[in-house]
């Protein structure tokens, strides 16, 4: 349960903190003449969005599955898809967030919440992480780095110790 309310706490943060991280400069025309700079972060936008959308559903799924009041859909845009059904495009996430905190002990004993939910959590942290440049390496590469600072060994070395502990493991 700490996990979970762990990760959808960071997701919150994440939606806030995303459409004001730094912004790539992108060079084009605006309003102060052709040789001018916006500042655009569609990314971060776009992110904070999605973050937004990934937990509205869960919130209705919850909410339709215990019986209980949903989530205010006050608190998110709303856009209508093709087929005719609507979607959160946006919104404010620590009000999602907070909605779905008093049912997090409930949530982790469903059985879609390992096989559906916690790796749409997942990928939407590893996408956070790369997009502020906080993406970490597999762990079997700072392995190899550490092992090919401290060892005095070669690369090649190393990539073959490393091979034959994959294959014991």
């Amino acid at each position: 349960m700490n996990q979970m309310l762990q990760m959808v706490n960071q997701l919150a943060d994440a939606a806030v903190v995303l459409p004001r991280w730094p912004k790539r400069r992108i060079d084009g025309p605006s309003s102060g003449g052709a040789d001018s700079a916006v500042l655009v972060n569609v990314d971060g936008l776009d992110l904070a969005r999605e973050i937004h959308a990934v937990l509205v559903p869960w919130c209705d799924q919850v909410a339709h599955e215990r019986g209980v009041e949903p989530l205010d859909p006050a608190w998110s845009s709303w856009a209508v898809t093709p087929s005719g059904s609507w979607v959160a495009t946006g919104g404010n996430t620590r009000e999602a967030v907070a909605w779905l905190r008093p049912h997090a002990s409930w949530v982790v004993y469903q059985p879609w919440y390992v096989d559906e939910m916690w790796p749409e959590l997942l990928e939407l942290r590893r996408k956070v992480r790369a997009l502020m440049g906080l993406a970490q390496p597999p762990r079997r590469l700072v392995e190899m780095a550490v092992e090919l600072a401290t060892s005095g060994r070669s690369m090649v070395e190393v990539r073959e110790v490393a091979r034959a502990r994959r294959a014991d493991a």
